[in-house]
Formats: structure tokens, C-alpha cells, sequence
């Protein structure tokens, strides 16, 4: 079945790239294809990189737009061709020419006066008044063309001066005050623009001084261009007689209110305030009780006597939001006399119990496949105190249906319980943070079963508190003080009997020890062409114990209730780096660097701690955690394989992809990508695996490409790899492009890797 896929798919590629050249033959009559549009600079008035960055502009301004394209070749365009004409409304056929492709842009549907006057517009709002434009068509070869304009820019009118002025009334003052801050600077070029950005930086402005009902209209600037020397004054003033008196004096917050059962919708709500319960300030109507009153104290930023800000607002919204409890938050301002507001907050809660049931499955490439599910139980006000509780119980399976060695069949059961409190809980201590978003206190308690049939069983049993809070939209902060971890492997069978190796998985004893992760993600709210991700994590585990017993695992090992502890430090920085070349093309690239230093008691880190390579978010044309450590080959001299995955204390990777928009929800990429783990102290078992110098020898590299399914509530990515790096290999012989036989079976079946996840890998 994936091999006849494979066949469709090649098929239409060679004939969409052997019919690309050709989409102007099927256009009727002399009318000609659309190739875009071409805009030329003729004066050097504006600077170079002035007029590179008005030509992007300018030829982003031209409509309608030309056919889109994908690695160069206008393949919807091609679809839509290929398809051809159909009087039939429904089918195949009428489906993938007018949904998979797109008709051709014409040029006669190019009107050049309009393009040529919304550009002269443009110009004269970046300060270029004398600007002129005209427009022609050239031909582009057979049926197709282009539109050429040819622009004269003159020169740009610059700042001169800048006014405020400021009269009697006390808006006009307080708007005065803020001169200094103005985004209108004297020597800067003349644009609408910035004029645009002043009037809505001194609307915020006014908002955080209590000018409830004022609004960016009220203000006017005017530029005076008649001082000659291509130079403008501006002049920024209120204009009086728009501006109601309501809008030019400050308003301070009265009584606050509080409706925390509040039902969006359906029959007319009951708003009296009969009920209401009088806590830090706050007015709280809660006629079902489901709330402690005094959970919205943690909420709120406003207060009874403040003057009012629009930040105060927006971040007790985010706050209220950010409980966790309510599906709807709304809030409504009442003048009170001429200068107070009473607050109103209407909030709509989710269902307080919610069950949530998940499954999967996954394949592996080297004919393993399993399933996975889980059932989940929350409540979304515990104790009455905006606390969610969690249950989990998760199960599932892994097993090898065919190949030259059969790897044992894997089970895994495991549950959990998490409770987390929208404040921070802190003994002896009360702790207010005044962000936009509410701190969460979290106890999380789990436990884990994996059983690999008829060699080990390993039980965890984990424990942990501490804090999640966020700093904005794009900084968040985890850390966890207090994280025990107790883990029990039991031997089961004869290892040997099957020819597999397991030791390095075997871990008896407890990790004891704080975590700290910091996350920074610029790719919040609008898409911009550079965007970055990091997160940095710390683990330590047992060092402070360590030191005071002067524990050492060779000499000296020591244990804590019975069991043997870990010690080690644990660094991992992992940097993101996307660019946006279009609307519909992103190159996405990472480097991640793990760094797990064992000391003191402890030789390694546990398994469960340490670091793999190869699978369908790593190293995706190699197989699922069993590249290196360092050159380690996990396939003895036989080809068979020994071990069930192999692991590292450091590890180094680097990717790049491209992703490309196809066809609404299809995407494409091609990668590649570098790494490897290491060991930090020599381990017999596994000869060529401990860092060193010349690690960078040792670098495993692969290439692929895959489609990805984008259904919104989740991505479905199919990704084939394969190596073209092999670090076991001697070196000089490592890299293998010049060994690639893909008419070859047997070279297929050892080095393509096909990968089926969900979600992109980075």
C-alpha cells in the first residue's frame, strides 16, 4: 500500500514538473499569463537600502496576485491544467482542478492605473510627495507577462520640528507631559505610518492615566510642508470639539463586582447583588457557593480607589482566564457620578468534572508496532479553591512482528495524580505576583510499569512539588525544589538465551533532587519572519547529600533509605531558529546540546535520565534510540541486533528543515540533520563511546524528506530518512553518499528509514 503511494505521488511530480513549463499553451484567445510584477527605481534620491526595501513593498502592493508557486514551479496552476475543463459540478475531477489547483492569473485582469495609483499613495505616506509612477506590460516569453513599473521616488520630506499643544484642559497637559516619549523624532522621515503609531501610544498613555473613554480620533496631527528645504513641522493637538467631556477627565474604580456563576447565553441572568460577599475590597455573588470568596483575591489587580489603567484591566481578564475554571470571562465598566466606575465581571465556569479518554498507535522501521491509551479524570474546582485535580491511568504496548531477530515485546502501565493551586503556596509565607498570568503551585504524584518480556521489569515511583509561573506571553518558568524518584528493575530472564543486552537499562536506587526550566517562544501572536525558541533546563540530583558523605562509587559508594542515590549535574540548552521566506515557507532549525556530568556516587546517569539518538523526532534516518554512543555500532559482526536501545550522558544535535504549504492542510519538508550521544566516563560494554576531543568525527548525519497532515487538532507527520553519515564506520569511510543504491532492495530495507509521528519535531 505505501509503496503504491509512493508510485502516485512520483508520478505526479514528473508530471506536474513536465508540464509546468507549459501552463501558457492552454490559455484561450491572445490573452497572456500573469508572471508578476517588476518595479524599477529610477532615482537614487532615497538610499540603497531605502529603495530595497520600497521595491519589496511596492511589488507586494500589485493585484491581483500572480500563481502561486512551491520550490518554482506553479504546480497548482499545473493540477488545474492537468485536470481540464469538466462540465460536471461535482467528481474527482471538478474537486482537484478547482480545489487541489487554481485557475490562471491573466494579465487582463491586471489593471496598471489603480496599481499605479495605490503606489503613488504609498509613496506619499512614507514622505515621498512628489512621487511619480508609470506602468507597462513586457512580455515574459510565449503567452506570459510581466507589469513593469517605473518609479521616480524625489526626495523625502524629513521632521523638522514637532509641537504639542497644550491648553488649559488637564488631558491636553498630561499629553504635553509625554513629549519626550514621542515616536515622532526631528531628522526622521516623514510617514503616516508613525503618525499612526504616535496617536494610539498616547490613547495608551491616556488609558494608564484613567481616560476611560478616550480614543486615538480625539487627536489630530497636522504637517506643515510649507517651510521649504523638503522639511515638515508637526503639530499634535486634541481635537476639542470631537472630545466629550467624559473623555477628558480621569476615572477611578468604585466598587467592584463578581459574578462567579455566571451562565453566557439562554435565559435573561440574575445580576442583583443580593447576595454579594464582601472580601479584600471585592464584592463576590456566588449564589451557588462554588467558590471561596476569597479566590479572587489572588485575581484581581484592581482595586477600590485606583485610578483606572487599562494594563490593571486586561491583566485581571488574563488572570481570571488563567484560573483554569472558566470558559468565559467578560467584564463591563458603569460610570458612577463624574468620575468613578463601578466594575462588573461576569464569569461562566466549565464543567466542574470532566472524562477524558485517548488512544493511539505507532510503527516502528524496523517492524515493531504498538498501541497506547489512556483515561483521564479532572476536576476543576477541588476544594472550592480554583484547584485542579488529575487522574491518569495509561497503558500500552510495543511488539516485533517480523525480522532476522526478534525483539522482545515491551508493556508499559502507568498512573498518576497532579493537583495544582493558581497561587503560589509557599509554608509560613504569602506570596503575591503581579503578572498577567497566575502562578500554579503543583504536587504531582506517578508511578510506571515497563515490562520487557522475559528479561527486566522496571517500577518508578515519583514524587514532586513546586511552581510553573510566566513572566509575559513568551517567558515561562518551572521549578520544582522538591523531585524523589525511586526506581526498582527486576531481572526476569535469561538475557542470554535471546542474544540481547539489557545491563545498561538496569538502574536500582533513588534520584533526589531540584529541576529548573526557563522558556523563551517569540512565536506568539502575529507570524514574523525571525522567530526564536529556547529552553534551558537544569537537573541535579543527589550532590548535596554526596558531598557531605564524600560518596564515591568506587571507593567510597554510600546509600539513602537502604538504596543506592544518584549523583550527577545535568545542563540542556535546546535553541530554536525559524525564518519566514513566505507566507507559506518556514525553515525551521535547532541545536541542542545536553551536557550530564555523573560524580561523586554515581558512574552514569540513570537510563532514565540519560540521552538517545535516532527516531522520529531526532535523528529521523536512523533507528529509534540506537545511534552511538560516540561510535558504538549497536549491530555486532552477525548484523544482529544486541541491544534494546543505547543511551548516553551527553548528547549534540543539530537540524534544519524546510516546510512548505502544498495544499491547505498538506505540507511538505525536506531535513537534515547531525548529532550523537556520548558517555562521560569509559564504559567497557560500549568500546568508541566516551566524549573526547575529537568528537565532532563522531557526528552521525542523515537527509529525508515527508509530508505533514495539519487538521488543526493535531499534525499527523510522515517522514522518510536516511543516513549519510555512519560514525561506527572507519574513518575516511564514513560518509556514505557516494554508497546510495536506491534501486537496490536490500540497500532500501538497512538504510530508509520511514517515520509516522504526531506533531513536528521541533
Amino acid at each position: 500500500m505505501l509503496q503504491a503511494v509512493v508510485r502516485f505521488m512520483f508520478v505526479v511530480i514528473v508530471a506536474c514538473v513536465l508540464s509546468a513549463c507549459s501552463n501558457s499553451r492552454h490559455l484561450e484567445g491572445s490573452d497572456r499569463l500573469f508572471r508578476g510584477s517588476k518595479v524599477k527605481i529610477l532615482d537614487h534620491e532615497a538610499g540603497r537600502k531605502e529603495r530595497k526595501i520600497l521595491v519589496k513593498d511596492l511589488e507586494g502592493l500589485v493585484r491581483p496576485r500572480p500563481n502561486s508557486t512551491t520550490l518554482g514551479m506553479r504546480l497548482k496552476l499545473t493540477m488545474y491544467n492537468l485536470a481540464g475543463d469538466t462540465k460536471k459540478k461535482k467528481g474527482l475531477r471538478q474537486w482537484f482542478r478547482n480545489k487541489v489547483g487554481e485557475p490562471p492569473v491573466l494579465t487582463s485582469s491586471v489593471v496598471l492605473h489603480t496599481n499605479r495609483d495605490i503606489m503613488v499613495n504609498f509613496l506619499e505616506n512614507r514622505g515621498f510627495f512628489n512621487a511619480s509612477v508609470s506602468a507597462r506590460f513586457d512580455s515574459a516569453g510565449k503567452g506570459k507577462s510581466v507589469a513593469v513599473f517605473n518609479v521616480t521616488t524625489g526626495g523625502q520630506y524629513l521632521i523638522n520640528e514637532v509641537h504639542f499643544a497644550a491648553d488649559s484642559t488637564a488631558v491636553s497637559k498630561d499629553i504635553a507631559r509625554s513629549f519626550h516619549e514621542t515616536l515622532l523624532k526631528p531628522g526622521s522621515p516623514f510617514n503616516l505610518g508613525v503618525i499612526k503609531a504616535e496617536r494610539e501610544r498616547i490613547d495608551r498613555m491616556l488609558k494608564e492615566d484613567g481616560y476611560f473613554y478616550f480614543n486615538p480620533e480625539y487627536i489630530i496631527v497636522v504637517a506643515d510642508s510649507s517651510i521649504g528645504d523638503r522639511k515638515v513641522n508637526m503639530y499634535v493637538r486634541i481635537k476639542h470639539r470631537d472630545v466629550p467631556a467624559e473623555a477628558r477627565q480621569p476615572f477611578y474604580i468604585n466598587d467592584i463586582f463578581i459574578y462567579a456563576n455566571y451562565k453566557l447565553g439562554g435565559k435573561r441572568q440574575d445580576t442583583g447583588k443580593a447576595d454579594k460577599v464582601l472580601i479584600d475590597n471585592y464584592y463576590v455573588i456566588d449564589s451557588k457557593k462554588a467558590y471561596k470568596p476569597s479566590v479572587f483575591s489572588q485575581a484581581m489587580i484592581f482595586e477600590k480607589g485606583d485610578l483606572y489603567s487599562l494594563d490593571d484591566q486586561n491583566a485581571s481578564l488574563s488572570r481570571l482566564v488563567n484560573m483554569g475554571n472558566f470558559k468565559f470571562v467578560k467584564n463591563r465598566f458603569e460610570p458612577i457620578g463624574d468620575s468613578l466606575l463601578d466594575v462588573y465581571y461576569y464569569l461562566t465556569p466549565y464543567p466542574k468534572k470532566s472524562l477524558r479518554f485517548e488512544a493511539g498507535a505507532n510503527t516502528q522501521n524496523d517492524n515493531r508496532a504498538g498501541t497506547k491509551g489512556s483515561i483521564s479524570w479532572r476536576h476543576r474546582n477541588a476544594f472550592r479553591g480554583a484547584e485542579e485535580l488529575l487522574f491518569r491511568v495509561n497503558g500500552g504496548f510495543e511488539a516485533q512482528y517480523s525480522g532476522p531477530v526478534k525483539q522482545p515485546t515491551i508493556y508499559n502501565f502507568g498512573a498518576e495524580t497532579n493537583i495544582s493551586f493558581p497561587r503560589f503556596v509557599v509554608p509560613f509565607m504569602q506570596i503575591y505576583y503581579p503578572s498577567r498570568y497566575l502562578p500554579r503551585s503543583v504536587v504531582k504524584l506517578k508511578y510506571n510499569f515497563e515490562s520487557s518480556a522475559k528479561l527486566i521489569n522496571i517500577s518508578s515511583y515519583m514524587a514532586s512539588y513546586g511552581y510553573n509561573w510566566r513572566e509575559g506571553p513568551r517567558k515561562e518558568h518551572q521549578l520544582y525544589p522538591l523531585n524523589f524518584t525511586y526506581v526498582k528493575t527486576d531481572t526476569v530472564g535469561n538475557p542470554s538465551s535471546l542474544g540481547i543486552l539489557y545491563g545498561n537499562l538496569v538502574f536500582n536506587g533513588i534520584i533526589l533532587g531540584p529541576t529548573y526550566e526557563f522558556t523563551y517562544n517569540s512565536q506568539t501572536g502575529v507570524p514574523r519572519k525571525h522567530a526564536f525558541f529556547f529552553n534551558g533546563r537544569i537537573d541535579l540530583s543527589g550532590n548535596i547529600l554526596g558531598l557531605s558523605q564524600k560518596a564515591d562509587f568506587q571507593t567510597n559508594p554510600k546509600e539513602l533509605f537502604g538504596a543506592t542515590y544518584s549523583q550527577y549535574i545535568k545542563v540542556q540548552p535546546d535553541f530554536r531558529y525559524y525564518l519566514r521566506l513566505s507566507r507559506v515557507a518556514v525553515v525551521a532549525t535547532r541545536i541542542l546540546v545536553g551536557l550530564g556530568i555523573p560524580n561523586g556516587n554515581s558512574s552514569a546517569l540513570p537510563n532514565i535520565k540519560q540521552y538517545w539518538a535516532g527516531g522520529n523526532s531526532d535523528l529521523r534516518g536512523f533507528p529509534s534510540r540506537l545511534v552511538g554512543p560516540g561510535t558504538f555500532n549497536e549491530y555486532d559482526s552477525a548484523n544482529t541486533r544486541r541491544y534494546i536501545q543505547t543511551l548516553g550522558d551527553i548528547k549534540l544535535e543539530g537540524n534544519i528543515e524546510l516546510r512548505q504549504s502544498i495544499y491547505k492542510f498538506i505540507n511538505a519538508g525536506i531535513f537534515a540533520e547531525a548529532g550523537n550521544v556520548w558517555l562521560y566516563n569509559s564504559n567497557p560494554a560500549f568500546p568508541g563511546g566516551t566524549f573526547s576531543s575529537g568528537f565532532y568525527k563522531e557526528l552521525a548525519a542523515d537527509v529525508g524528506a515527508g509530508l505533514r497532515f495539519d487538521f488543526k487538532i493535531l499534525i499527523l507527520r510522515l517522514d522518510m530518512g536516511m543516513p549519510v553519515r555512519k560514525p561506527w564506520l572507519p574513518e575516511g569511510d564514513r560518509w556514505v553518499l557516494d554508497r546510495i543504491k536506491l534501486s537496490d532492495p536490500d540497500w532500501k530495507k538497512k538504510n530508509l528509514i520511514f517515520n509516522i509521528a504526531i506533531g513536528y519535531p521541533f
